[in-house]
């Protein structure tokens, strides 16, 4: 790899503190930028909480969120319903981030009886899953 090419990759790294955590996530700007529509995914709206003394970006909410909210990013879309906070606090959270009002009732209901909300056209994504799944587990037959 020449140097332009590290430096280039650099550039696109996107370091996020959120105040709780001595680590910060560091993910690619490209990775956050498909999913346009939320706050973290618009680099425009992402810029309101970025220092530049420290070249990240920080945002104070509620301690591990940000942990939470990532999955969706690094899942393709899909975000995790195995929740660890009260629904008042997550609903505010998802909000604040810019998630569709879809995907926030779907979370906040509990309507979901599998391990990640799958948006409409994420159907491979669920069968890949489950396919995983059958492959791993062992059936015994007496």
């Amino acid at each position: 790899m020449t140097h332009e090419e590290n430096y280039n990759q650099d550039i696109d790294l996107v370091k996020i503190n959120d105040s709780s955590q001595s680590n910060l996530i560091i993910i690619y700007a490209h990775q956050l930028n498909q999913y346009y529509h939320t706050l973290l995914g618009n680099p425009f709206q992402r810029l309101k909480y970025y220092n530049s003394s420290t070249e990240q970006y920080n945002f104070y909410r509620t301690p591990g969120i940000i942990n939470y909210i990532i999955t969706y990013y690094l899942h393709y879309g899909c975000l995790s319903t195995e929740i660890h906070y009260p629904a008042e606090i997550l609903y505010d959270e998802l909000v604040f981030f810019g998630f569709n009002i879809q995907i926030i009732y779907d979370i906040i209901s509990n309507c979901i009886t599998i391990d990640y909300y799958i948006p409409s056209g994420k159907s491979t994504l669920l069968f890949y899953k489950y396919v995983r799944f059958l492959t791993h587990t062992q059936i015994y037959i007496k």
